[in-house]
């Protein structure tokens, strides 16, 4: 696999299906994933329990208005990040991420996303970045 960005589709749409085993298996043994929120660089211990609890809050998740462009050894992606929580309540964040990609996997992903800034997405019809 190349950085073409297709492993990180298949990150989260195994996030989006529930999958933390199949979204894990898109990443190194040896991968580090940060946030812009917390300022830290997490392994992969810490991301599956991460993920669990973003699957069980959010078990609707999807990736809307995704924009990608190379960079040396990976890729930046700007996207739109929908989810519906258990409650029903749908929002939606701005997210932009830089993707370094070692053979075919994610081996550090920087995820750069304002947890407060969120909006309510429409119900129907195409889900963009604000402001665009």
């Amino acid at each position: 696999m190349s950085a073409d960005g297709s492993v990180i589709t298949r990150m989260y749409e195994a996030l989006g299906r529930g999958d933390v085993g199949a979204a894990l298996a898109c990443l190194t043994d040896d991968a580090r994933v940060w946030h812009s929120f917390d300022g830290a660089a997490h392994d992969r211990a810490a991301v599956r329990g991460q993920w669990e609890a973003t699957v069980a809050a959010f078990p609707e998740q999807a990736l809307a208005d995704v924009r990608r462009e190379p960079i040396a050894g990976g890729f930046v992606q700007r996207h739109v990040w929908t989810v519906r929580s258990a409650a029903g309540e749908r929002k939606a964040w701005p997210c932009c991420i830089f993707v370094r990609i070692e053979d075919g996997l994610i081996a550090r992903l920087d995820e750069y996303i304002d947890r407060a800034g969120s909006f309510e997405p429409p119900e129907s019809g195409p889900v963009v970045t604000p402001g665009l």
